[in-house]
């Protein structure tokens, strides 16, 4: 299932899916694979939503948050195979930017422009980092350097200024968890949606205790993502088609 401008693009950090990936490989992950999965691997709560999309953008999990076959066969593959099993996996998962730029060879710039028609728009450029993070885990390209640290009018590297004390009240709010019901977040582990959407909806705050403008804004656009990955825009007759309650054997009768 490819990456296509039909669905919202993945752009969670690289890091975050090749932990996944190795831990899978190295360990193995359960049956279901859910935003409580992710937390226990270790992904930042911050992360858990757009990375639990990520997998299923990307082909690693279904829809249900169960591994694929894609993923099963990434973990069987011998050490020697590992890394041209991952350009595999990638290359039938950007299949579509992949006819616009060759990972080996592309700059920034070139990549950019293969996802400039994917949404949502303001994340392209951490699709970007994506891609190259992925392609450079399988050995098709160099690990971009990091920036070097930013200097001062001086030429001293510029120190990070601290970071603000947290106010008292939000000193003694409890993590938040995506998925399953973590301790005082409040949040119902809600059956028969499907996981992504569950466990995104699992993320929010316990009633009352508030949130700040920019991560309700990050997570009304990840659930937006979400819901256009899981539930597709049909037209009036694909959805007739697709809501019309099946015939009852006996009706045949």
């Amino acid at each position: 299932m490819p990456v296509t401008t039909d669905k919202p693009g993945p752009y969670a950090p690289a890091s975050a899916i090749m932990s996944i990936v190795e831990r899978h490989r190295n360990k193995g992950l359960p049956s279901v694979v859910d935003g409580d999965t992710l937390a226990r691997a270790g992904i930042s709560d911050s992360l858990i939503a757009r990375t639990l999309y990520a997998l299923i953008a990307l082909d690693l999990i279904d829809e249900d948050g169960k591994p694929t076959p894609v993923l099963e066969g990434i973990r069987l593959a011998p050490e020697a195979e590992y890394q041209a099993r991952l350009a595999e996996w990638l290359n039938g998962a950007y299949e579509d930017a992949l006819a616009y730029v060759d990972p080996a060879t592309a700059t920034e710039s070139d990549v950019r422009d293969a996802f400039r028609t994917y949404k949502p728009i303001g994340q392209q450029s951490r699709m970007v980092s994506l891609f190259f993070g992925l392609y450079a885990a399988a050995g098709v390209v160099q690990e971009r350097a990091k920036p070097a640290p930013r200097k001062s009018s001086n030429g001293a590297a510029a120190r990070a200024k601290p970071p603000a004390a947290k106010p008292a009240a939000a000193q003694r709010q409890t993590p938040l968890r995506t998925g399953g019901n973590p301790p005082g977040s409040g949040a119902p582990k809600i059956d028969g949606l499907p996981a992504p959407v569950a466990g995104l909806l699992a993320s929010l705050p316990a009633e009352g205790a508030g949130w700040t403008q920019k991560k309700r804004d990050s997570f009304m656009a990840t659930l937006g993502a979400v819901i256009d990955f899981v539930y597709p825009i049909l037209s009036e007759a694909e959805a007739a088609a697709v809501n019309e309650p099946e015939a009852d054997e006996d009706d045949d009768l």
